[in-house]
């Protein structure tokens, strides 16, 4: 995720700045059960390293900026398991990747907000063992898991407070804020954050039924521990379509845009619906990003199998 500065607090709302994307570990969380989250996998490009999902059997949904080198798959390698160091891990290799076309990139003069962070990597073979996790895409579950103050569980491979990295790990957090449009939340603080290493990975909700779905790809945030934001996956589930062949939809919306997600479309305060968080970011007060940098895709150590 991203570092920031000084966050200023305004007494009136102002337009939602998103943070440039940059280096983004799971901070103030613990390590996963082993064989936990088994969908989420490591993404190793070169010396650098992201968070994916394992969202169809040869499909891993990522973050856009991960790939803006735009690396030539030999130097891609998916790694699933608890950690890209034992020797246990399976190694997989990639035969593709694409970033969706309306990704904003990095200028901030530009890109304030819904910066479509949406990327997938392919790869050589169907990836057997591994149960993918669904993108959410019904309403009756939208309006039930997303709302302010809802809790998601982030998983990825990214640093820890130690700035130790490639071990899989989780944290609890709670959605602070949608984006006007809804596709684009904001979620955790106080210590418990997504950050380096991390973009790309999930945010997972799980429904009344017990089914855990893949609510949020991880962007870019503030310093480690301050806060991230998350695209809703929804949003990009037309292009992936289009680009693979897989089709997630189950909503059969042929734009993809019949998931309402609109955070004042009920009663005008997107607050509402979520009540006060409880933390710095109080009912109905947004934030003046200051000093934002961080990036999706942190330096890591060279995996040695």
């Amino acid at each position: 995720m991203l570092q920031l500065g000084l966050v200023a607090l305004l007494a009136s709302p102002t337009p939602w700045t998103a943070p440039v994307p940059a280096p983004t570990p799971i901070y103030g969380g613990e390590k996963v059960a082993p064989g936990s989250w088994s969908s989420t996998v490591a993404i190793l490009i070169g010396d650098t390293m992201c968070t994916g999902t394992l969202v169809s059997p040869t499909i891993v949904l990522t973050a856009a900026h991960c790939l803006d080198s735009n690396p030539s798959p030999a130097r891609m390698h998916v790694v699933v398991g608890d950690d890209v160091w034992s020797d246990f891990q399976q190694v997989v290799a990639v035969a593709g990747h694409g970033s969706h076309p309306e990704f904003c990139g990095t200028d901030t003069d530009v890109c304030k907000v819904d910066i479509w962070d949406y990327g997938y990597v392919e790869l050589e073979e169907p990836l057997a063992g591994v149960s993918p996790t669904r993108p959410l895409t019904a309403q009756a579950d939208w309006d039930d898991a997303m709302y302010i103050g809802a809790p998601i569980t982030v998983v990825g491979f990214g640093d820890d407070e130690k700035n130790l990295n490639g071990f899989k790990r989780q944290v609890e957090v709670e959605i602070v804020r949608f984006s006007a449009t809804g596709l684009e939340f904001q979620a955790g603080g106080d210590g418990q954050d997504s950050c380096q290493g991390d973009s790309g990975g999930p945010a997972f909700v799980t429904l009344r039924t017990g089914e855990v779905v893949l609510a949020g790809v991880t962007s870019r945030g503030y310093t480690c521990g301050k806060g991230g934001f998350y695209a809703i996956p929804y949003a990009a589930l037309c292009w992936l379509n289009q680009e693979t062949g897989v089709d997630l939809r189950t909503d059969t919306c042929e734009a993809c845009d019949c998931l309402v997600t609109d955070p004042n479309r009920d009663d005008g305060c997107s607050c509402a619906a979520g009540g006060d968080t409880g933390g710095a970011l109080g009912l109905c007060v947004l934030m003046a990003l200051a000093g934002l940098r961080r990036s999706g895709s942190r330096r890591a150590r060279t995996c040695r199998r």
